[in-house]
């Protein structure tokens, strides 16, 4: 394998002293001190082009954020001989944002509101592959009850369950409720009203994807770019760092603040939040990694996080009834 990433780094402008892998990625050191990342890109040649006049055009505007590294061809990707396709970009030496500091917390919020607000006048339309219509969430949540449902009925068939088993159909009907509440207030939301809220997102904004460098806090991993309702980020982040603060309301609140003197937040996104809060992406998680195991073995971990998520649930109901009422006034 190692040989085979030689040959690749063959095709890139470099003299390479030494590669290491990690996290789906090679990061390649020069002979010119300078580091680079080389990773597989999973799409067409167009879309790795539209990625590089994108990332160009944030650090136009001083946005710093990573830059592709041509070929010797001028060519954005390298196709290997098993037809995998490959690109390398710029490597910033950094820290991950720690999700148990609460300033590295609100940083990073607030980096995400900079970069909505620096992505407003990106003028080249995305292709439709890569937008998100205003039915898509509701349409996914559908889907989900559909496969919680299919979950339910396998576990009532077997004459003999285990112990997550049966503490899935006790707690079963009580995140369906949710679920189905979720997906219902979606649908009254109107296509002309939300798309006001669209533009380019990250599309996997975590704490792994925001580096706190000699620059400052920069952003990484564009690949999952697309056009999607702005708060899809944010809630992405916001619901991560909530599980594992217990949905702290004091520091929720303040994550909600951060990002709004930034860029506003609009009726209309907060009762996006609300309604993807209540969603219990969670227990879904847990029910789909059952479904698609070999569930004839109990899975420990599974049990786990089931157990995780009901310890949690008083602390997030209660954070969702402050939510819901921060919404309305």
């Amino acid at each position: 394998m190692y040989n085979r990433t030689e040959i690749i780094l063959e095709a890139y402008p470099y003299e390479f002293t030494d590669v290491m892998k990690g996290r789906g990625a090679y990061f390649c050191f020069c002979r010119d001190g300078s580091r680079k990342i080389l990773k597989e890109f999973s799409g067409s040649a167009s879309k790795a082009e539209l990625l590089d006049r994108f990332l160009r055009y944030l650090n136009e505007r001083g946005c710093v954020a990573e830059q592709i590294i041509y070929t010797k061809e001028g060519q954005v990707l390298h196709t290997d001989t098993d037809e995998t396709r490959y690109y390398m970009r710029t490597w910033f030496e950094g820290r991950e944002c720690d999700t148990r500091n609460r300033e590295d917390i609100l940083c990073a919020v607030r980096r995400l509101a900079q970069f909505h607000t620096d992505t407003a006048a990106f003028q080249e339309e995305l292709p439709q592959t890569m937008c998100k219509t205003p039915d898509f969430l509701e349409q996914e949540y559908r889907r989900h009850i559909k496969e919680l449902h299919k979950v339910r009925n396998y576990i009532k068939s077997k004459k003999k369950r285990n112990e997550f088993e049966t503490d899935f159909l006790k707690e079963y009907g009580y995140y369906l409720n949710q679920a189905e509440e979720a997906a219902d207030r979606l649908r009254q939301t109107t296509a002309d009203e939300s798309m006001r809220f669209f533009g380019i997102c990250h599309g996997d904004y975590s704490q792994h994807n925001l580096l706190f460098t000699a620059q400052g806090p920069v952003i990484i991993n564009y690949e999952r770019f697309c056009k999607d309702a702005y708060i899809s980020d944010f809630a992405h982040f916001f619901r991560k760092i909530m599980e594992k603060h217990n949905w702290n309301t004091g520091l929720g609140m303040d994550m909600i603040r951060a990002y709004d003197k930034i860029r506003r937040l609009e009726g209309w996104e907060l009762r996006q939040l609300c309604i993807r809060m209540r969603y219990p992406e969670k227990f879904w998680k847990v029910a789909n990694h059952y479904f698609n195991s070999k569930k004839s073995w109990a899975n420990n971990r599974d049990g786990e996080k089931l157990v995780k998520i009901c310890a949690q649930e008083r602390e997030r109901a209660e954070f969702l009834k402050i939510l819901d009422r921060f919404e309305k006034g």
